[in-house]
């Protein structure tokens, strides 16, 4: 009679019997080592990390959202989603831009000379000629 491993069986079994026993530990230890309960960890596990790595990509972080999707799954999706992004922000309009960006997608301006142009400067030059 073969065991199943569950914890009515658990519940159920006759300690005093070490046959008993020793069924249902090869019984659950079959059950933990099955290629099937395996190969489906595996492949929740990486499609997990794919879509840690998707949402990271948007992010500019995709090894943060692989790392976090890896480890705990939607959860880590969750993570990498309300996390600050790591993409450089037009000094103009504030919404990001890939690092190599010569000029703003959204704005058009040109970031490098943005970029070196000092923070005073541009409040100055936001500021000239209003008056109170």
């Amino acid at each position: 009679m073969a065991l199943e491993c569950s914890l009515s069986a658990l519940t159920n079994l006759d300690q005093t019997d070490p046959d008993a026993v020793q069924a249902l530990l090869q019984s659950c230890t079959g059950a933990l080592l099955s290629p099937t309960l395996w190969a489906w960890t595996l492949g929740i596990t990486v499609a997990c990390a794919l879509v840690g790595a998707f949402i990271g990509m948007a992010k500019g972080r995709w090894l943060a959202g692989l790392v976090w999707g890896v480890a705990l799954g939607p959860i880590g999706w969750l993570i990498v989603l309300f996390s600050k992004s790591s993409l450089p922000e037009c000094p103009e309009c504030g919404r990001p831009n890939v690092p190599s960006a010569k000029a703003c997608r959204h704005c058009g301006i040109n970031l490098r000379a943005a970029a070196l142009k000092s923070k005073r400067a541009r409040l100055k030059s936001n500021d000239s000629g209003r008056g109170w």
